[in-house]
């Protein structure tokens, strides 16, 4: 008996950025985090070069790193776009759903310059997977 090959997510988004927009996005990052994450972004190797980022109805991807906000184990919340000054902000709040808790958290990614219509389709279409209530 074959089996088929596993099959991609569909990206909906792939976005890239100049080294100033990432470097504006890490700063504003920055100061929205404490000062152990700060500490661990420069422990993190490979966090040097510009990502690119990658979006699906399921994930997202941030260069090599996996962020899933619509799985079995995680439930889409929300999704928004900060104005965050000199940059605007895709912020996707999800649940992570265990045994032992709940653990409500949000990945953030930076909207590239002249892709905040994009952006809002995008919204639009994982908002869609949202339950109504």
């Amino acid at each position: 008996m074959e089996h088929s090959p596993k099959q991609e997510p569909t990206i909906l988004a792939h976005w890239t950025y100049s080294r100033e927009e990432w470097r504006a996005f890490q700063r504003w990052t920055r100061k929205k985090k404490s000062w152990l994450h700060f500490f661990l972004h420069f422990l993190t190797p490979g966090k040097s070069r510009t990502p690119e980022v990658k979006i699906s109805q399921e994930r997202l991807s941030i260069g090599e790193g996996q962020h899933p906000f619509n799985t079995a184990e995680h439930t889409l919340k929300r999704v928004e776009i900060r104005d965050a000054g000199r940059l605007n902000v895709m912020e996707i709040t999800v649940e992570r759903n265990n045994t032992v808790n709940t653990d409500v958290h949000e990945i953030r990614v930076p909207v590239p310059k002249g892709k905040l219509r994009e952006a809002i389709a995008l919204q639009e279409k994982i908002v869609t997977r949202l339950p109504s209530f």
